[in-house]
This record gives structure tokens, sequence and C-alpha cells, in this order.
């Protein structure tokens, strides 16, 4: 029986969906307005692996900086509804097997055939986030873009349809579909 969303996670991704356009403009990076949307993301996804105690592993395919990583690392509260979280740094797509992400963080300069050809795969289980909308027209699931002075999330419904994850209302409400 699945249980309704604690109203606090229910503010806190309301809080991060609707940033204030003052964010942009008072000089903050686009990797730290994106990396709180990946935690609340997760906290609104219902994984094939729910009750387990395991971390939940959030996988970054980055360039060699890791600038999403490095700021979703100093975020202050590590948790996936009660579960410690566990970081990974992917330097290539072949990585990506084996490191069973549950959500996988692509970025841009990261997006190539081979990646969108595990994803079809990897797409099963877990959230494929990137941060462009190309990352969800050729296979991706979700894309968190700065567009008009604040942070979209992006939606690739055909792609959600084949998995075995579950989001909740209150996300899929402010999810703009493509």
């Amino acid at each position: 029986m699945r249980q309704g969303l604690p109203t606090l996670h229910k503010l806190l991704l309301l809080c991060a969906l609707l940033l204030p356009t003052a964010a942009f403009s008072q000089g903050f990076s686009s990797e730290q307005l994106r990396a709180p949307f990946l935690l609340h993301i997760a906290n609104f996804t219902q994984f094939v692996d729910e009750d387990s105690q395991l971390p939940v592993n959030f996988c970054f395919l980055e360039d060699k900086n890791y600038a999403h990583a490095k700021v979703f690392q100093s975020s202050p509260n590590q948790q996936v509804k009660q579960r410690p979280i566990k970081l990974v740094e992917l330097a290539e797509a072949a990585q990506i097997d084996g490191q069973d992400c549950q959500v996988l963080f692509v970025g841009q300069s990261m997006e190539s055939d081979e990646l969108f050809e595990r994803l079809a795969k990897v797409n099963q289980q877990t959230v494929s986030i990137g941060e462009s909308i190309n990352f969800i027209q050729r296979g991706g699931m979700m894309a968190i873009v700065p567009l008009q002075s604040k942070m979209k999330i992006f939606f690739n419904q055909d792609v959600y349809e084949q998995t075995s994850l579950k989001f909740s209302s209150a996300l899929l409400k402010r999810v703009n579909f493509r």
C-alpha cells in the first residue's frame, strides 16, 4: 500500500520548483540551483527497492570538475526517505553498468550515442536526469533546464511509462511533459 508523502516533503518540493527569479540575479550558478532538485526528485520517487535501508546511489556523469556532484555533496540534507545517500562520480558512460544508480545525473557535455543506448536499459530502475532538452528527446527521463529565469523540469512520459518507477502526483503536477 502506498502512503502519501509527508507534508514537509511536499512543501520542500514546492519551494524548490518555484525558485524565484532573483536566484539567478543574485549570482547563483546553474549547478547551485539544479542540485537541490535532484534530491527533491528522489524524495518524490518510489523506487523498486523502497523498503531497503541501503544507501540511495546518486551517480554523476559529468566532466572532470564534477560541478553538480560537488554542490550536491555540500547540501545539508543527505538523506532520501531516511536512507543515506552515496555519491558516485562517473567519468564515462560505460561506468554506469553495475553501479546500481537510483538517480543518474548526466552533464550535457557527456551526452553521447553510447550513453543513450545504455539509458534504454538503465531507465528501468533509475531516474535519469540531464540538463538539456536534447537529453529527454534522445531517451533520458527528465531534464532540469534554466528557462525564463527559472529552473524547469521537463519529463519524457514515454520513457517513464516503460519503467518500474513511480513518481508522486506532487512532482508530476509541476513538470513539463515532452
